[in-house]
């Protein structure tokens, strides 16, 4: 009774283990992966605040062109008496005080800048430099979104592939017993037996290698949407559920809403505006000042006395003489960089050319290869059906047994393969090209 009951309570905890896990288990199809990934990444986050900061770089230099208030005040204490003495003509001495105990100061000033040729091309490179930040944060979410399907897939097909190395030991286990059956008879002979054991054996490291690369992979994923490493996830998707069914044929037209291309051309744009801000250096700069002086001294706080007040307007006007060849040289550098930019935009969409119509290719041979490897699977399952009669009878030997079982089972690994290639093609094109997926 005692046991019975200890065996009831294991029974229960395995059970109320079993439900627990499940129940915390996420599901995940790919789009709610990617949706979190979004939400969750370090990265993306870091990119999204420097989208603000770049807002806030505009408002900066768009303050050059506000005015400019200042308010400035002191009170002076004299804990000193200082006095200057006149001889007069009677030889008497006078004595004149000439601090008081009590000072005060204020004074306001307005500066307003009237023309500075400089402004407006800082202003308009800031705007630029947020149009670039902009850019950059959905090149990078695009980046993310590729990344993360790419490890989805990538964890779906050695789930699959787990599957299929799974069945490939079964079979080699139902060999094995098979064999064993037919040698109690005595109609295989102990080799074959021993042929059959080794043929188990070896399904066993590449099912463990999948599962390992299984694991990795799922830690992976939860890194990249910053999940626990603690949580469990469900990736619900199927590696052959798929609705592209078109060969896909690409141009140059494709990249015209490629991130990272508008990102180069803004900075060729900029390189454009340091050019012509270097070359207004020599341009005159106006300036107004309206200001408003308070000063009084007193002993006894009667300020009133003893103050003076003044209002005050200053035009003032500032123009470069010489620069020691300094500005030449700033003008020249830029004008180097922006030859640098314009280079790196040309390389950049040829390296994306090419990176496009390779992605083009591999979608297209795996679409082909894919109906070619279902068929080739029929043919292996047929084969192995056939086998299996004929192994029962002892008509088939060991090896011939293995040879079909691997053949099956390498026809299915290269179908899941080439739907791999299709979905990583397919999410290169969407990358490259800019398109969402």
């Amino acid at each position: 009774m005692k046991y019975n009951f200890r065996s009831f309570t294991v029974l229960f905890s395995c059970i109320a283990f079993l439900i627990y896990t499940l129940s915390y288990s996420q599901e995940m199809d790919l789009k709610t992966y990617i949706d979190m990934v979004k939400k969750n990444n370090i990265d993306l986050k870091q990119s999204e605040r420097q989208v603000l900061i770049s807002r806030e770089e505009i408002k900066i230099a768009k303050s050059a062109l506000l005015p400019d208030v200042r308010l400035n005040g002191f009170y002076q204490r004299d804990f000193n008496r200082n006095f200057l003495f006149i001889n007069d003509f009677d030889g008497s001495i006078t004595r004149l005080r000439t601090n008081f105990n009590n000072s005060v100061n204020a004074n306001a000033a307005l500066n307003q800048t009237i023309f500075d040729a400089a402004v407006f091309p800082a202003v308009r490179i800031a705007r630029l430099a947020e149009e670039i930040s902009v850019l950059n944060n959905a090149y990078l979410s695009n980046e993310l979104v590729a990344q993360a399907s790419s490890l989805y897939w990538q964890a779906l097909f050695t789930k699959a592939s787990v599957a299929v190395l799974v069945e490939n030991s079964n079979l080699a286990k139902d060999q094995l017993a098979q064999i064993r059956k037919l040698h109690s008879k005595g109609t295989v002979s102990d080799l074959q037996v021993q042929q059959a054991e080794i043929f188990y054996k070896k399904t066993l490291p590449s099912l463990e290698n999948a599962k390992n690369q299984l694991g990795k992979l799922m830690n992976d994923l939860k890194v990249l949407a910053n999940i626990s490493m603690k949580e469990d996830i469900m990736l619900t998707d199927d590696l052959e559920t798929i609705g592209l069914n078109n060969p896909i044929y690409t141009n140059e037209a494709n990249l015209e809403e490629q991130p990272q291309l508008k990102t180069l051309k803004k900075e060729v744009e900029i390189a454009d505006r340091q050019i012509n801000l270097k070359r207004k250096f020599w341009y005159p700069k106006l300036n107004l000042t309206a200001g408003y002086n308070y000063d009084a001294q007193a002993n006894n706080f009667n300020f009133s006395d003893n103050e003076n007040n003044l209002f005050f307007f200053q035009l003032g006007i500032s123009m470069p003489i010489l620069s020691g060849g300094s500005n030449k040289a700033k003008i020249a550098k830029a004008t180097l960089e922006r030859e640098t930019a314009e280079l790196n935009l040309t390389k950049t969409k040829q390296d994306l050319l090419n990176q496009l119509k390779t992605a083009e290719n591999t979608y297209n041979n795996a679409m082909a290869n894919i109906e070619t490897y279902r068929e080739t699977i029929l043919l292996n399952e047929n084969e192995i059906e056939i086998f299996k009669k004929q192994l029962s009878l002892g008509v088939v030997t060991t090896i011939e047994f293995k040879e079909s079982r691997l053949r099956l089972t390498q026809s299915r690994l290269e179908l899941l393969n080439a739907y791999l290639d299709l979905h990583l093609a397919h999410l290169q094109i969407l990358r490259i090209t800019g398109q969402k997926s």
